[in-house]
């Protein structure tokens, strides 16, 4: 039988799961993953937004015959998946929007080869980021891509997203550590893209295809993943000034000697304000923004960086730069700043946040207009984020949580991402659009794009009941 589902004056067909599909998916299963009880299916209603959607049926696989199993039976009873890694995206990825199966992939969580020859791991879409770095790290190998939720945040997610990080202005995404890819079609059919190499050049690129793609394409139930040496040895620095606009050539003067640090942060002075006692640090009352800098590598090369990026730093205009001397320091130090977001989110009653990117030289130019929106909307603002990449995240929060403060944040967020785009930037550097920016992809994608990438997501899944009402419905 199918209901009608209303999500943003678009319409769905939705086919209610029936007894006879929940015995063919326990017979294949089993019943002891499979579940339909209330307080279970509760457990999967939530992501890292403030949004809730119930699934009907939970189910979770350990192995791609499971998946391709399930994908059979969702395409022969029309029934939508949604699938699910860690659940700690912001966007609504993982949500069930239309009810349907939850895909729980926390079962499929093995590290199937760390190889120190060809500098590859193998591993399955449940494990953790943070479980991945410590894996290799014990063969004095190096996976870069750290988002901040990176000690729970699953791989699979990370490709769904293509996730970023800290450390991505000196060593990349998600993206530049993806090989190759095991994935299921929605149809359950089981094929690989890419290759375990680093050079193959066969066809078009379906990896790079799926990841990002935020699961509407197909299911990752694999991933070969590129490694680097683990560098040497890894220096913080904390830097403060008095404006932002100072901060910003810091990174210029740095390019500019030839030095790129492996991770470039800022706080702007409300976020600072927010974390000064959180932090091992004592900030100098006359600080307003924060620049978070790790350099790495080995030897005299490293102390050289050191003493250079400290000068830069007070030629720029740095009121004072401290150096994290203890590794304890330096883990409470970036702990503080992986925890902002959920620190920003305890001193409010609402938040909505978003991951615009604009060219480096705009991030002033984009702080000023977000923080121009916000007092237009009676919202507060902070913004922090990643200064190699431009990548800032622009945080709306309000005292209260109401339907009116609600819509006022939305087209708050709206203004923002134009703004964004107005400085040549994106909507989304890390996030993804999930069912949280899919009104706002017009800003930022031609017509012709938009339908080009519909006509993909129709080619891969007809019957479109792979993670349905996610960026293009």
């Amino acid at each position: 039988m199918c209901d009608k589902f209303h999500l943003n004056k678009i319409e769905f067909d939705m086919t209610k799961i029936n007894d006879e599909f929940l015995r063919h998916l326990e017979s294949e299963i089993g019943n002891k993953f499979v579940y339909i009880d209330p307080e279970r299916l509760e457990a999967y209603n939530f992501d890292g937004t403030e949004f809730r959607y119930q699934p009907e049926v939970v189910v979770e696989p350990v192995d791609t015959q499971q998946v391709s199993a399930l994908m059979k039976l969702a395409t022969a009873y029309q029934v939508p998946v949604f699938p699910r890694g860690a659940g700690t995206g912001v966007t609504g990825g993982a949500l069930p929007v239309l009810g349907g199966v939850s895909l729980s992939f926390l079962r499929m969580n093995r590290i199937l080869a760390v190889d120190d020859v060809d500098l590859i791991a193998i591993a399955e879409p449940g494990v953790i980021n943070f479980d991945l770095h410590e894996a290799v790290k014990k063969k004095g190998l190096y996976y870069p891509p750290d988002p901040a939720s990176y000690e729970t945040s699953s791989i699979g997610g990370n490709i769904a997203e293509d996730a970023g990080g800290p450390h991505c202005f000196k060593y990349g995404t998600t993206r530049d550590y993806v090989l190759g890819l095991e994935i299921v079609l929605p149809d359950g059919a089981i094929m690989n893209t890419g290759v375990r190499t680093r050079k193959g050049v066969v066809g078009y690129d379906l990896t790079n295809l799926i990841i990002g793609s935020e699961g509407t394409l197909a299911l990752v139930t694999r991933a070969i993943l590129r490694l680097i040496p683990l560098p040497a040895k890894t220096v913080t620095l904390l830097s403060f000034y008095s404006t932002i606009q100072a901060m910003a050539g810091t990174l210029f003067r740095m390019t500019q000697n030839r030095i790129i640090p492996a991770a470039l942060e800022f706080l702007d002075p409300a976020s600072v304000n927010l974390i000064r006692d959180h932090i091992p640090f004592k900030i100098p009352h006359q600080a307003e923004t924060l620049l978070i800098i790790d350099l790495d590598g080995e030897g005299h090369e490293l102390d050289a960086q050191l003493e250079t990026v400290g000068q830069l730093c007070l030629d720029q205009g740095a009121g004072d730069v401290l150096i994290a001397e203890s590794s304890l320091k330096r883990q409470g130090l970036w702990d503080v700043r992986r925890k902002l977001r959920d620190i920003i989110k305890e001193n409010s009653n609402f938040k909505r946040a978003e991951d615009v990117a604009v060219p480096i030289r705009a991030i002033p130019e984009l702080v000023q207009q977000s923080q121009k929106i916000a007092g237009k909307y009676g919202l507060k603002n902070y913004n922090f984020g990643h200064l190699g990449d431009g990548n800032v995240h622009v945080n709306l929060t309000h005292h209260e949580k109401n339907q009116a403060i609600i819509e006022q944040a939305a087209q708050a967020a709206r203004e923002v991402c134009e703004a964004a785009v107005n400085l040549g930037g994106t909507i989304s550097g890390e996030h993804g659009i999930g069912i949280t920016k899919k009104d706002f992809l017009e800003i930022e994608l031609a017509p012709q794009s938009i339908q080009l990438q519909k006509q993909i997501k129709q080619l891969f899944d007809p019957l479109n009941i792979l993670n349905p009402g996610k960026i293009f419905f």
